[in-house]
């Protein structure tokens, strides 16, 4: 009966296996505290790292440091230009957002199969309802900057979410559509799980495609020995959810693609010089620079706190490690790629001014 129990929707599995236990309302209660006052210091440490970020670009641009220098205005004219050209990833993470909170304001809509055990996972999750709402929540966002990139794809310059980053999160995207063709097991639950992010896996396959084709079809060798790799390691370090190989498989595979796809986008970030190309690229790529360790963070927290590794769910070798490592290696490698390209961006020197055309003599006049 337990081992059957555990071939429910997969939050409601590991939680049903860890947490059987007579102290469960007082656990799921101090889960509770504990989790609201992670978030309230979370959010007060990036309140402070804002203001102090803030401060050292007023330093470094010497805004403002003397009287009259009409430093506000100038603070409001560079917000207006910077909602003005970044309109469109404005709009669609506000729509974005807002789809989020129109769900998870609609409430639980879940049947669940034990009453006891759904109740016990709201218990521990009172914001999200339930911890798959943070894997909801990224696929959303990747939707979201991977429109960006393509929408300003044809901008010229070099980006680093794209050719082999991009094939590479293609790999993953596929494996994980076909996870969802073969088995209605890693279906997310929750008021934002559902269909929502499987549109959204299948939506973000065409705009992966489109950046990352040249790629694949430069060196079909290489890609194929990548792609069997690494379902190889899929399959030698898979879980036992779906009760088949392949399903298992895919879900691991996606999740070592997506590594994979955040490696090469870090080492893209180093070899790609930010030079004067097109503001419109710098756009893009800053946004994608904002948008990737955020994203990253949601699954890393999900793996690493709403995913404990549990026996029974082990198909082989170390699949609850491979998955917390390797979201780990995700995060670690988009918020290095961030910091590398903030550096750069506050290190480039300012750029000269044009030099003063000479002055021409008026006309008529003879010495």
């Amino acid at each position: 009966d337990l081992l059957r129990e555990l071939k429910t929707p997969i939050t409601c599995s590991l939680l049903l296996v860890r947490d059987l236990n007579p102290m469960d309302s007082v656990s799921a209660k101090t889960a509770s505290d504990n989790l609201f006052d992670s978030l309230s210091e979370t959010l007060i440490c990036v309140v402070v790292a804002i203001v102090v970020l803030r401060l050292e670009l007023f330093r470094r641009t010497d805004a403002g440091t003397g009287p009259g220098s009409g430093w506000g205005a100038d603070y409001a004219q560079s917000c207006k230009r910077l909602l003005r050209d970044c309109a469109p990833e404005a709009v669609g993470l506000a729509a974005c957002l807002a789809l989020a909170a129109a769900l998870r304001a609609r409430g639980d809509i879940t049947t669940p199969t034990d009453e006891e055990a759904w109740a016990h996972i709201k218990e521990q999750w009172p914001l999200l309802i339930t911890a798959d709402t943070l894997l909801s929540l990224q696929a959303m966002l990747r939707l979201v900057v991977l429109g960006s990139v393509v929408m300003r794809a044809g901008s010229g310059g070099p980006v680093p979410l794209a050719d082999e980053a991009a094939a590479l999160w293609f790999a993953g995207g596929l494996a994980r559509v076909a996870v969802l063709f073969f088995s209605t097991v890693y279906m997310l639950d929750g008021p934002l799980g559902g269909y929502v992010p499987a549109a959204c896996e299948v939506a973000v396959l065409p705009l992966l495609l489109v950046l990352g084709r040249s790629s694949i079809f430069r060196a079909p060798v290489v890609t194929a020995t990548v792609a069997l790799s690494t379902l190889a390691l899929g399959y030698r370090n898979r879980l036992s959810l779906a009760g088949a190989a392949v399903p298992d498989t895919l879900f691991l595979a996606a999740h070592c693609f997506d590594a994979l796809a955040a490696l090469t986008y870090l080492l893209r970030t180093l070899l790609i010089e930010d030079g004067p190309g097109p503001r419109k690229v710098h756009i893009s790529v800053g946004f994608t620079h904002f948008l990737m360790p955020i994203q990253a963070s949601l699954s890393t927290y999900y793996f690493l706190q709403a995913f404990d590794a549990v026996p029974e769910l082990v198909g082989a070798g170390l699949p609850f490690e491979v998955l917390q490592i390797g979201n780990t290696v995700q995060f670690g490698a988009y918020l290095g790629a961030a910091a590398l390209a903030l550096a750069e961006r506050l290190s480039a020197p300012a750029p000269a001014p044009l030099p003063a055309a000479a002055p021409v003599p008026p006309r008529g006049l003879e010495l």
